[in-house]
């Protein structure tokens, strides 16, 4: 158990560190992710001013951020439950499986997401 529990504190140390170094990159060039669907269509996909978003947190701007993309909040929260959902699973049992205990989690944040991206668009 203290072995996964090391693999999955490197892997979440890389994690960070790509992080970082994509937060360094966009601070020191004002280069982005750019948005493929953005630029097909001219909407906002769910996760558009993500980017911009996660680099305002970074400068405790809360309220850029949530200008960004106020969606953000909740995707964070989501993404982190995820994550300590799979790291538990993984240092107890050793098995790597994104399978939420409680699926209609999952499909409710989906719902959400799809209602928040028409809204988005429609008031902008």
């Amino acid at each position: 158990m203290k072995a996964r529990a090391i693999k999955a504190a490197v892997v979440y140390a890389v994690v960070l560190g790509v992080l970082f170094a994509y937060l360094l990159f966009t601070q020191l060039t004002g280069i982005g992710i750019p948005c493929i669907f953005h630029k097909i269509t001219g909407l906002d996909c769910p996760g558009c001013g993500n980017s911009r978003a996660l680099v305002a947190l970074s400068h405790f701007e809360v309220k850029k951020a949530a200008n960004y993309n106020l969606f953000i909040f909740p995707e964070l929260i989501f993404v982190g439950f995820i994550a300590v959902s799979v790291t538990v699973r993984y240092i107890k049992s050793g098995k790597v499986s994104l399978r939420l205990k409680h699926e209609w989690a999952g499909w409710v944040f989906l719902a959400v997401l799809i209602i928040w991206t028409v809204v988005r668009n429609v008031i902008r």
